[in-house]
């Protein structure tokens, strides 16, 4: 079967699926269609990303994995990220993210419903809430999978910043298939480079050439925020107040919107 042929089916499966969950009554929070990417699990930039404990690779969630397809659920409408008066987190924001979660299920089990349909098998990536508390991440970040597939860049505490702007959902599925070319043999030092320019990008303490304004380090309830950058683990310490669980820099993402 011509290989984008299966695509196509895929994301028409995935878009249905979509509009089933938006016209449920119960669901308050407003999305855009998903976009959708495709990128190989023997990416050289997984390598990079695994080596440097920044996530963990696709191979050692899943071997027989070839193609990862990602999908990106962006929220349709400016949800502020702003707290209450009160400091506590906007319920609105946290409502999107929670809604986001349930979506992005159905998301999964459509991809499934069509993969199965045509002979492949396949696996998720991973639960959408493995948070490390020890590393201050996720054991699979589904962000580095959305921007090596081109659905968007890296801004402030990792956050995937698209067309859509900040707010949104990444997830990911793997599948035997082969749906896309084999990647190209890429020098160290360039690969190297490519994880500089991320850590930057995500304004990490520690990471080169960051500078982060006055406007963003008060922006920060948690005191995670200095002119040198983020403090991963104070970041860690304020998002567990709102979900200790799943400590992700999106429960508060007040500084998401600072470049």
């Amino acid at each position: 079967m011509d290989l984008d042929i299966i695509k196509r089916r895929i994301e028409k499966r995935v878009k249905s699926a979509f509009a089933e969950y938006q016209a449920q009554e119960d669901v308050q929070t407003k999305f855009a269609e998903p976009a959708f990417g495709y990128i190989s699990t023997i990416h050289p930039m997984f390598d990079t990303f695994f080596a440097r404990g920044e996530n963990d690779h696709p191979k050692n969630i899943w071997r027989p994995g070839y193609t990862m397809i990602v999908y990106y659920i962006p929220f349709a409408e400016d949800i502020p990220r702003f707290n209450e008066a009160d400091g506590t987190p906007n319920p609105a924001w946290l409502k999107a993210i929670e809604e986001s979660r349930w979506l992005a299920m159905k998301v999964n089990a459509a991809i499934v419903e069509i993969l199965t349909k045509v002979g492949r098998i396949y696996s998720r990536s991973s639960t959408m809430m493995d948070w490390d508390h020890e590393k201050h991440r996720y054991g699979w970040n589904n962000n580095i999978a959305g921007y090596l597939a081109g659905i968007g860049t890296f801004g402030p505490a990792g956050s995937l910043i698209t067309e859509y702007g900040y707010g949104g959902r990444v997830g990911t599925m793997m599948t035997d298939g082969v749906y896309v070319k084999k990647p190209e043999t890429v020098d160290g030092a360039v690969l190297d480079a490519e994880f500089q320019k991320v850590m930057t990008a995500c304004c990490y303490a520690g990471a080169r050439d960051v500078h982060c304004s006055q406007e963003m380090i008060a922006a920060c309830p948690g005191g995670a925020i200095a002119e040198d950058g983020i403090d991963r683990g104070k970041c860690q310490a304020y998002c567990e107040t709102i979900n200790k669980a799943d400590p992700c820099p999106q429960m508060c993402g007040r500084c998401f919107g600072f470049r």
